[in-house]
């Protein structure tokens, strides 16, 4: 965590990417903590930021932000920054994937005590009545009718990334919690109503656990 819970985000980047076959993921590990104390914690309006890995092999940051002028000032500053340029030596450039995210959701508190990210992307039916108001009805009711059953989930939101793609994003204690999670949304009838709104062939879903 890089400050205290004073500020309420509202954008979320998530970067996703790969490590060069010649670094080790410990060295990788420790240069992205680097990274953080040395960079990250100094930019103003950056709320929280996580290391994350997948059982793949892949990293990802994910960082909050009070605003999308707060995360834009970040990147630019990075890439001058002496530990930026140290992390991302260690990075294959080809596989970097960012993705900044409008969080849809009032007054979202920076999550705390998580160990899992569920975060995924999806894209509205072509062939649908599809609303945005809609959809965030739909979103509130699976926090309240579903999510709320689970003493191990977080946070819960979606996130816009474009005029055409969402993003889904949850937090859970552990990794085994936000699969059996997301997993039950096949069998709940409220859950599934907020995924007949999109497209299934538009999913890409990944859960990712906290390494720094």
């Amino acid at each position: 965590m890089l400050k205290e819970f004073v500020d309420t985000p509202t954008v979320m980047g998530f970067t996703r990417y790969e490590r060069r076959e010649d670094t080790k993921p410990e060295d990788f590990i420790q240069a992205s903590r680097e990274w953080q104390r040395n960079f990250l914690k100094k930019q103003s309006g950056i709320v929280m930021h996580r290391l994350l890995g997948n059982l793949r092999g892949q990293f990802a940051d994910a960082i909050f932000a009070v605003d999308r002028a707060s995360f834009s000032n970040m990147t630019e500053q990075y890439k001058e920054n002496p530990s930026s340029k140290a992390l991302m030596a260690l990075i294959d450039p080809e596989s970097i994937k960012p993705i900044l995210n409008l969080i849809l959701k009032e007054e979202v508190q920076v999550p705390a005590n998580f160990s899992c990210i569920e975060f995924g992307t999806l894209q509205p039916r072509q062939d649908g009545d599809f609303s945005e108001t809609a959809m965030l009805v739909a979103s509130k009711r699976l926090d309240d009718e579903y999510i709320s059953n689970h003493p191990q989930a977080i946070s819960h939101f979606i996130g816009k990334i474009d005029e055409n793609t969402y993003s889904e994003i949850a937090f859970a204690q552990t990794l085994g919690a936000a699969s059996e999670i997301c997993n039950g949304y096949l069998s709940n009838a409220v859950c599934g109503e907020f995924l007949e709104m999109f497209d299934p062939a538009s999913f890409d879903l990944d859960f990712w656990f906290v390494l720094a």
